[in-house]
């Protein structure tokens, strides 16, 4: 009875102050909690969702709508719950190069890169946004995943500070083709001068920000940190200066459509803890030639093996979209299970992502899936579905 009212007042009234759990004073994440935006967006919410602790809108309108406002204008999201742990003191660039595959040598101050972290036996913890301040201060900003237990437990006998961040900075994020004009309306820096992936501190509508130029959907876009005391202040000043050139606020079911049409894998939907990198198309990731990293001596190995699954695209020849987990057949047998699907507004198609053995994993192959009781028939295409060159993002 407890929980149908809880969602009841979830769906229809304000939360605010009336939070039906408390975080605890352990470290696992617990709680039901609204986000510093809240005040602005509980008044156009009509579904909400909980994400790693907290409620934000799943759509505010229709979520095609909000898509085609992101793709055409701009669209305004919560995106807290992604998580911000920050590594800092004597020592975290050392702890982040032996964390992170990749070649971390060429980041530079003032600049994010798209990263992963893998576990001893080459399966992957979470993938992220990796902030770099300075020598000293890092962001690791992923999703409700593992990452901050892992990166501690390789941070003990150090100096290194772990700390999530999640209950004192929540994030926004302003993405589509006229963020930037929408944006430098109410800040004080020049956004002409911060590159694709470049981070900058600056004021917004009065309040201290720090700026990444990344979001999810490979548009042309910002994330916003920000402050929970500040927050509030932050949304609403962009919100009111975005509002009359038609951007909208948006909820997650439209942020999906646009990161499915581009590929970006959802970690812990299409991939997990049991994936290596080469199995997502996520190899170029790995710098094996670098001195040490966490996981290096399994993905030597597996670098040098066949690999047993691989992530690819599909096109479905339906007018709807399959559902997630229906099964991929070839030759009558169950050869994956879909991850991802949804019908693209950008192509009128309906797209779909899986795991399958890499023998069925040329362009063009027919395979068929198994969803709502009909054998429908599609092909493997190639991945991303739209804008592969990511034109629209810069």
């Amino acid at each position: 009875m407890y929980r149908d009212q809880l969602f009841r007042r979830t769906a229809f009234t304000s939360f605010v102050g009336v939070p039906p759990y408390f975080k605890t004073g352990m470290r696992m994440k617990s709680g039901l909690k609204t986000t510093a935006f809240y005040p602005v967006l509980e008044p156009y919410m009509t579904e909400v969702k909980l994400h790693n602790t907290y409620l934000k809108p799943d759509q505010i309108s229709d979520p095609v709508e909000e898509y085609w406002a992101l793709r055409e204008v701009a669209g305004l999201w919560d995106v807290t719950g992604e998580e911000v742990i920050e590594i800092s003191g004597p020592g975290a660039e050392e702890l982040v190069d032996k964390l992170v595959p990749r070649n971390m040598s060429k980041v530079k101050d003032g600049w994010c890169v798209f990263a992963i972290m893998c576990y001893e036996y080459g399966g992957i913890v979470e993938d992220a946004i990796l902030v770099r301040f300075n020598s000293e201060r890092f962001w690791w900003v992923g999703g409700p995943g593992w990452a901050e237990q892992w990166i501690f437990s390789k941070s003990v006998g150090t100096k290194v500070k772990i700390v999530s961040l999640l209950d004192e900075i929540h994030v926004a994020s302003i993405q589509g083709p006229k963020s930037r004009t929408i944006l430098q309306q109410v800040t004080d820096f020049d956004l002409d001068g911060l590159a694709y992936f470049g981070m900058v501190q600056a004021m917004v509508c009065g309040v201290p920000v720090t700026i990444t130029r990344t979001g999810f959907t490979a548009e042309l876009g910002y994330d916003l940190y920000v402050s929970v005391e500040d927050g509030e202040k932050m949304f609403r000043g962009l919100w009111k200066t975005g509002k009359p050139s038609g951007m909208k606020l948006c909820g997650s079911r439209a942020l999906n459509i646009r990161r499915t049409e581009a590929s970006i894998l959802n970690f812990g939907q299409d991939f997990d803890w049991s994936h290596n990198p080469y199995e997502i198309g996520l190899g170029r990731m790995v710098d094996l030639n670098k001195s040490f990293f966490y996981g290096q001596e399994a993905l030597k190995k597996m670098a040098d093996e066949p690999i047993e699954r691989c992530i690819v695209g599909l096109e479905v020849s339906a007018d709807y979209a399959v559902e997630h987990g229906a099964s991929v057949r070839y030759e009558k047998q169950t050869v994956g299970r879909i991850s991802s699907a949804l019908m693209s507004p950008a192509l009128s198609k309906s797209i779909a992502i899986s795991m399958v053995p890499p023998a069925i994993t040329k362009l063009g192959t027919s395979v068929e899936i198994e969803s709502q009781g009909a054998l429908l028939d599609a092909k493997i295409v190639p991945m991303p579905f739209f804008d592969p060159e990511r034109r629209l993002s810069k």
